[in-house]
């Protein structure tokens, strides 16, 4: 499974991106405060995506995979 590590002003949660069986679209689980986001994506890609444009609008501060 692959996760990452999402910083945000107020905290740091470890993410992971899975599939949602019934209609294939993907979403974020945030394992630290195991929570289903209602966000659904295309892919993961898409998702990762998502992250990206909340660094530009200062939702997020930084991410990266955790190894």
């Amino acid at each position: 499974m692959r996760r990452w590590l999402v910083k945000r002003p107020k905290d740091e949660v470890v993410v992971t991106i899975m599939k949602n069986k019934l209609d294939g679209t993907y979403s974020f689980i945030n394992l630290t405060k195991e929570h289903i986001c209602s966000c659904k994506f295309e892919s993961a890609d898409d998702a990762l995506k998502d992250i990206d444009e909340k660094i530009k609008s200062g939702e997020v501060i930084r991410y990266f995979e955790l190894r």
